[in-house]
C-alpha cells in the first residue's frame, strides 16, 4: 500500500473521531445545561416539568436543540401527561 494511502487513512480516521468527540461534549454540555436548569426549578417550587420552548428560553438554546438533546438522552425523561415537556429523571442529586 502506498505511503499516501495510509496517511489519507489516518488522517481520515482522526478527522472522524475528532468530529465525534466533538459532537458528544457538546451534547454533554447542553445536557448538564438542561438538566441544571430542570432542577434548578424544581428545588424553587416550580413544576417538575417544562416545555422545549420554556427550556429553551432559559438555557438559550433552540427549542429544536433542546428536543434532541432531551430525546437522547438517559437522564431527561419525557412528560407523559403533556407533549414535547421533559423533566429530570432523578433529582436526588
Amino acid at each position: 500500500m502506498p505511503s499516501e494511502l495510509i496517511i489519507a487513512l489516518v488522517v481520515l480516521v482522526a478527522v472522524a473521531a475528532h468530529v465525534a468527540l466533538y459532537r458528544w461534549v457538546k451534547f454533554k454540555i447542553h445536557e448538564g445545561v438542561i438538566l441544571q436548569f430542570l432542577r434548578d426549578a424544581a428545588c424553587e417550587g416550580a413544576p417538575d416539568h417544562h416545555h422545549a420552548d420554556a427550556i429553551a428560553a432559559h438555557t438559550k438554546m433552540t427549542a429544536e436543540r433542546v428536543t434532541a438533546v432531551c430525546r437522547k438522552s438517559a437522564v431527561i425523561q419525557a412528560d407523559p401527561g403533556v407533549e414535547n415537556s421533559w423533566r429530570a429523571g432523578d433529582l436526588a442529586d
